[in-house]
Order: structure tokens, then sequence, then C-alpha cells
């Protein structure tokens, strides 16, 4: 982080801050690595104790998952004014639900795949990192003129 005064300040989250934005949440994004090439998948979630489940059909992610290499969680989101902003990432490994049936049941449905087709397979990561960031927005006209960043690429 920057120590400019024109900045915004970037607050570290604590794991239980962290758990709390995971469990208000239910819409995030599953980096695996397929052979040699790193994959997102959009997906909705749950969190039951400390771990994100979801469920998957047979394909590229389920086979991702299956290779046994960890994968990285990232959901986020904003509050009501748009004024402030968090992020939270889970570092893990992912395997089958062992989890208590029940719990899935408490999760409401928003929770459920949203695309059609039998989802069969139930999926936890268990984490070995859970991270995350909040920070004020900045002003749209921070945002205003475009700057050109082609020099920095040179």
């Amino acid at each position: 982080m920057s120590s400019s005064p024109s900045e915004s300040h970037t607050e570290v989250l604590a794991p239980a801050d962290c758990w709390k934005y995971l469990q208000s949440s239910y819409i995030g994004r599953l980096a695996v690595i397929n052979g040699a090439v790193p994959e997102m998948f959009p997906l909705n979630f749950m969190t039951v104790g400390e771990t994100v489940v979801f469920r998957t059909a047979p394909g590229t992610k389920l086979r991702a998952l299956l290779s046994g290499a960890a994968v990285a969680f990232e959901t986020d989101g904003l509050n009501a004014y748009a004024t402030e902003v968090w992020s939270v990432v889970v570092k893990g490994m992912p395997g089958p639900f062992d989890g208590d049936p029940a719990a899935l049941q408490e999760a409401g449905p928003d929770r459920e795949p949203w695309q059609a087709g039998l989802k069969e397979h139930l999926v936890q990561i268990v984490p070995t990192e859970v991270s995350g960031r909040r920070f004020a927005v900045s002003p749209r006209t921070r945002w205003w003129p475009p700057q050109d960043f082609s020099a920095d690429w040179l």
C-alpha cells in the first residue's frame, strides 16, 4: 500500500471478519489449475462452519478439483451506499463435502445452483489461508480523465 495521503486506506480483515463477509455472500469465483492452464468459474456457494461449499457437475471444473491441486476462491461486495468495498480470498484444498447434510438445508434457496442441470457433486474447500481487505471507494472524479498507462508497458 502506498503512503500517499490521496490514496484510500486499505484495511486488512481479521479471519473472523472474512468469515462474516463469506457468510453474507453467495456468489464467487473459483480458480483452479486445469493441466497447466488456470481456469476461473463463477459459482454460487454457501459456508458450512469454516468451509466453502458448492455443487458442481462433471466437467472441466470437477476434473481440476479432483487433481489434488490447491484452489483459490474469491468473493467481494459493497455496502448499501457503494462507499466501501470488500474482498475475501480463500485458498485451500478441495474435496467431497463431509459435513452435516442438515446444514445445507438451512442455507436457503439462493444457495442452490442457478444453471440448469444436475449438480450431483458437493464440494468443500478446506481453507489453508483466508484473507480479506476492505477500503473506501475513491470518488469517481479521481477516475477521470482516463490515464494512459501504455508507456508503463514498454
